[in-house]
Order: C-alpha cells, then structure tokens, then sequence
C-alpha cells in the first residue's frame, strides 16, 4: 500500500504547488513505480503508448479538428446567435448562451473537451468585453462542456454500452433527459449569479424577437442538421464513432467552405495547428490517465474496492448510494476512459444482481464521470476552459462549487428515480 499512499500524496502535492495537471498524474505515477525495483521503467512508456493506441481515440483529434472547422467557419458563431436570441433578452443572458450552446453543440461533437473548444473561444471572448467575472466564466463554460459526453452523440456511451454489454442506442436515449437536466441546472446558476452583480450582467438583448429567432435559426439550421447525420449514422449502423468524426470534420468543411463561405484555404494551416495542439494536450493527459490507473489495477484497487461494497451492501439503495460515491471519487483522480474501461465491468454485476437495469447503470455512471470532468484535480473541461483564459484551476475553484452541486442535484435524481427518464429508451424495447 506504500505505492498508493505515495501516489495520491504525491499527486495533491503537486496539484497544490501548480504543476499542470499531464505532468502531476505522470510523474505522481512514476514516483510510485519507482518503489518497486520488479517493475521496469520501459512500462511507464509502453503504459502511455497503449492508452493511445485506440482505435477509437482517434475519434479525439478528429472532433476537435471539425470543432474548429465550425468555429473558424462561422457554424459556432451561428449556433451562438441563434441560442442569444432565445435568451439574450434575460439577466445574465451570455451564462445562459454558453450552457444553451453547449448543449446544442453536444449533439454535434460527442466530445467534453471539443465542445468547451469551441463554445468557450467563441463565448469567453464576449464575457470579457462585457466585464463578466472570468473566473466565474471559466467555471460555467468548463460546467457546459461537461455536457457533451451525456447529450447524443457520446463517445462515452458506446464505451459503457461496449464495457456493459448494453445498447448503446437505449444508453444515447437515456442521456437526453439528464442533459437537458443538467443544462438547467447551470443555468440558474448563471442567472442568481448574475443577478448578484451589476451592469456587467444586463440583458444583452432588448426583448425577444421571434422575427429574429427565425431568422437566426434558419442561419444555424446546416450546422444543427450534423448531428442527426451523426446520430443516425451511427445507430443505422453506416458508420463506426470515429467514421462519424471523419463525417463531421467533411461535413464541417463543406459547410463552412461552400454554404457559408468564411473558411478560406489560408486558413486551413492555423486550423490544423490549433486543433493539433489543444488535441496533443487533452492525448497526453489521456496517455498519463493509463499509466495512472495501471498503478491502480497493478495494486489490485479495483478488485478491493468491489470485494469492499459487496460486503457492506444489502440492499439496490445502498448499492447505488455507494455507487454514487464512488464514481465522483474516481472521476476526481481518473479519466472516464480508462475509469470506464476499469470500474464498469466490476460494478456492473454487482448492480445487475441487486436488479439495477443496465441502461440505468450506465447512465448514472455517464453523470458521474461529467461531474468528474469540472472537478480537481482531474478535470478536462477545466483544463480546456482555463487554457482559454489564462486563469487557474485553483483560483476558478470556489465558483465552481453552486454548478457541482446542480450537477449532484441531477445525479441524485438520476440514480434513485430512474423513471424520470428511463420511459426513452424503454420505447424501443
């Protein structure tokens, strides 16, 4: 156990001095590694190699790379324009754009970290001119993006479904609810912040015009049409996740090229570098996110930790209450990959034999691991949206606290009241 306690330790250690958060669990794993003199050193590379050596992480760079194409192309910008009309005539209406935003733009990009991208570059800007409080601002838009993974299309979800054995179409149609659930949530938070301050959170609209939100819709309808490509592209069985990121990056680049008519060829290098370069940040961390839960499976956690509740559990309430805690423990220290891929397929026979469905398993697991997102020292929404600003995760902490516990609010009524929204996907049984 010395190997974990020095893991953990090391890692808060590092997280409170500043270190970036790639370097913490990297090194933090390695230290541990070095105690025992059994496990070579050539494991640390191997470990990081595997975790990128996915097919389906492909997917990553590929959503990020058509994220930018719409953002640079003007499909972000239209997107925003059309959510500004809806609620621009509200206090604090630019929280609300960004939350709105997010969720319209999860269904496009399926990723947390391509959707805080291209909201946060497009939003963040706009709160700065008018004053907003950033620190705040860099919290809401990393909250947002945490709805990405839970909206349809969700890389995340196939993965539960792969890993649980359970349909991934149910899995997709269970994460409506508790999306647009969690969207609400953030939006109250930006509306009684806002109402907190002063000028700074106006309106940015004088009243609601249906004349315009027509108008700013029809803009926005070619790049709303993506995701029902993607979605029934990948449910109809035509294309794979990363064959849909491949449709996407096309479908971005066609719109933005020829139906818009903003993206020049010039710009393509400055597209291909930044989507390269946020791409590269969010892959290493995925790389030091494997050989961090390596240490952990290595020093047999995982298998302790379900021998651990089967024994103090009797009942399907105190399954999911442990449940519950548990996942917002992993999801604080692990990437919802590898967390995934290492925690479902124990929990979920436990779950099965205290006759939890599967589909509400892993939609309470989905929920978990977005918390988990916008929650340090693991938090990739954070990292994306701090990269935006310039602000640190420590100093954005404090604000994140009333959007966690909206988030906690959803997964409290996810877990123990199923129904609200398992009537979905039990449609197409």
């Amino acid at each position: 156990m010395l190997t974990i306690f020095v893991l953990f330790i090391s890692l808060g250690i590092f997280f409170l001095i500043g270190m970036p958060l790639a370097f913490a669990i990297g090194v933090s794993s390695l230290l541990s590694i070095l105690l025992d003199p059994n496990i070579p050193l050539t494991l640390v590379t191997q470990r990081m190699f595997f975790g990128l050596d996915s097919w389906l992480i492909m997917a990553i760079p590929l959503f990020m790379l058509a994220g930018e194409l719409m953002t640079v192309g003007g499909m972000s910008r239209r997107l925003v324009d059309f959510v500004t009309e809806l609620f621009g005539f509200l206090k604090g209406s630019l929280g609300m754009i960004s939350v709105a935003a997010s969720m319209v733009f999860a269904g496009i990009s399926g990723s947390s970290a391509a959707d805080t991208a291209a909201v946060g570059s497009i939003v963040l800007p706009m709160m700065k001119e008018k004053k907003y409080n950033m620190k705040f601002s860099t919290a809401l838009v990393a909250a947002a993006g945490s709805i990405g993974p839970v909206i349809p299309p969700s890389i995340m979800m196939i993965i539960i479904g792969y890993m649980t054995d359970t349909s991934v179409i149910q899995l997709f149609l269970g994460g409506i609810v508790p999306g647009v659930l969690i969207g609400i949530g953030l939006m109250i938070v930006a509306y009684l912040h806002a109402s907190k301050g002063g000028d700074a959170y106006l309106s940015s609209k004088q009243k609601f015009n249906l004349k315009n939100v027509f108008k700013t819709g029809v803009k926005a309808i070619p790049g709303l049409g993506l995701p029902f490509i993607i979605i029934f592209g990948i449910l109809g069985g035509i294309f794979t996740v990363t064959e849909a990121a491949v449709v996407s990056v096309i479908y971005g680049f066609i719109v933005a090229k020829f139906v818009y008519k903003e993206l020049g060829l010039k710009d393509i290098p400055k597209i291909l570098y930044k989507s390269a370069k946020l791409a590269t940040i969010i892959m290493f961390i995925q790389a030091t996110a494997f050989l961090f839960s390596w240490v952990l499976t290595a020093n047999q956690i995982p298998m302790m930790l379900t021998k651990f509740i089967t024994s103090i559990v009797d009942s399907w309430i105190k399954f999911l209450f442990f449940f519950d805690i548990i996942v917002l423990i992993i999801g604080m220290f692990m990437e919802s990959f590898s967390a995934t891929i290492i925690f479902a397929p124990l929990l979920h026979p436990v779950g099965k034999a205290f006759g939890i469905d599967s589909v509400h398993f892993g939609v309470v697991l989905m929920v978990g691991w977005a918390i988990g997102y916008i929650t340090p020292p693991f938090g990739v929404t954070l990292f994306v949206s701090c990269s935006l600003t310039g602000e640190s995760i420590r100093e954005i902490t404090p604000y994140l606290i009333p959007m966690i516990a909206s988030m906690l609010i959803v997964l409290f009524i996810v877990t123990f009241f199923p129904q609200t929204f398992m009537w979905i996907p039990k449609l197409i049984r």
